[in-house]
């Protein structure tokens, strides 16, 4: 009776197991929403909730330290049920972007630094400490490097600034006119949906609103995101950014 009551739960999970996998894409599909029409609006800190303060308190002193000035705090809605706010900075004299940015759930608070590099010819370099690994496309021309063990600010630099003259050889970086930094970075979001639905993992949905999951696009992301596929993609991203980091010269930093 045992061995039949254990073998029983066995297959009960497994059933559920799958199911995950059949049902994930079709409630992803119905409810990932993702702006067409953002508009980041500049806010005043005290209007950011308590833990986005405090998360952008420990890392802003960090950044003006490296030459960005701070530009100010942005309130931009992209998706359904989830704040996102950023702290934007920029360095006028080496024309590079650097953010802080939260998102925020009535449950969970996340949040990573970056600093970013773009140039003329569209090009970007990307380089942050999210934790979470992609499970959409990637664009040929934006360069992105997710590096979650490097906490502090100055390391994380010098490494952008390593893979910036590894990676746009000799491109020249751009920043928008004084004044009209939330403009362009309405513009680099927004981009976002428009290259994925090129892409084939999001459409446009009849009202132009809303960037809305394709099967293919359902699918991936359901099934990138469910254990232990996403912790398999985190390990791999762990160990190739271990070996990318050790070909920079920065063999000090180890996984938090």
């Amino acid at each position: 009776m045992p061995g039949i009551t254990e073998n029983s739960l066995f297959l009960l999970l497994l059933k559920i197991y799958a199911a995950l996998f059949v049902l994930g894409p079709i409630i992803l599909r119905i409810q990932f929403r993702f702006n067409a029409k953002l508009d980041p609006q500049s806010v005043p800190l005290e209007s950011l909730p308590a833990d986005v303060r405090g998360f952008f308190a420990t890392r802003i002193s960090a950044i003006t330290g490296l030459g960005f000035e701070l530009i100010g705090y942005v309130n931009v809605a992209m998706t359904k049920g989830t704040g996102s706010y950023m702290a934007l900075f920029s360095n006028p004299r080496s024309l590079e972007w650097a953010d802080i940015s939260a998102a925020k759930t009535s449950k969970l608070m996340k949040g990573y630094t970056e600093f970013i590099t773009r140039c003329a010819n569209d090009e970007q370099v990307d380089t942050n400490t999210n934790a979470t690994a992609p499970v959409l496309s990637p664009q040929s021309s934006h360069h992105v490097f997710r590096f979650p063990q490097i906490q502090e600010p100055f390391t994380l630099y010098r490494v952008h600034r390593a893979l910036v003259q590894q990676t746009l050889r000799g491109s020249q970086p751009e920043l928008p006119p004084k004044g009209q930094e939330i403009a362009e970075l309405k513009r680099r979001l927004e981009r976002y949906g428009r290259q994925q639905s090129e892409q084939g993992y999001m459409y446009l949905d009849a009202s132009g609103q809303f960037y809305r999951l394709t099967w293919k696009g359902a699918v991936l992301g359901a099934w990138r995101s469910i254990w232990p596929v996403n912790l398999l993609r985190s390990k791999w991203m762990e160990q190739q950014n271990q070996t990318r980091l050790r070909s920079l010269g920065v063999q000090q930093v180890r996984p938090t």
